[in-house]
């Protein structure tokens, strides 16, 4: 007997159950009612990095709580990558002058990043929403993002 045999002998209706990420936004904690750090997590999960696309920014899922964050720049004239990785906790203040400046404040370091519409990754890393954080290079991308997007142009660590 198949199910679609028992469902028309009992008369059950198949309940849709919804997708996996669906379930956990609207998951028994909250009633029934939308997880707002799990909406969050799933919209930027929404963000993943396109190949040939430059995005400033973005989530990778890693299931861990308290996780860490990779700041991406290029050594000048090539493709080759430098940086630091962070973990949130370490994270001891955002300062940011208008959109186009933020300073993370860590322990040992302080990383300046340079841009335009930067408030988008301010309130990302805010949320802890952001994995990766990368500087736009004419050598990986053909073009920049639009006018509205974010665009990292300079990032800078600075060591006492």
């Amino acid at each position: 007997m198949s199910d679609s045999d028992f469902d028309q002998v009992f008369g059950r209706k198949p309940q849709s159950r919804g997708g996996f990420a669906e379930r956990v936004v609207h998951s028994q904690a909250f009633g029934g009612r939308a997880d707002p750090v799990a909406a969050m997590a799933l919209e930027a999960a929404s963000e993943r990095p396109v190949p040939g696309l430059y995005k400033a920014f973005g989530f990778i899922p890693a299931g861990q709580h308290n996780q860490s964050c990779e700041v991406r720049s290029w050594v000048d004239g090539t493709d080759v990558a430098d940086g630091v990785v962070f973990f949130y906790r370490l994270l001891m203040q955002i300062g940011f002058t208008g959109t186009n400046e933020l300073r993370l404040i860590l322990p040992d370091n302080i990383v300046v990043l340079t841009g335009r519409n930067l408030e988008p990754l301010r309130l990302a890393l805010t949320r802890q929403l952001a994995t990766y954080i990368q500087q736009h290079s004419k050598r990986i991308w053909s073009a920049a993002s639009g006018a509205d997007e974010t665009l990292v142009e300079r990032i800078e660590i600075i060591r006492p």
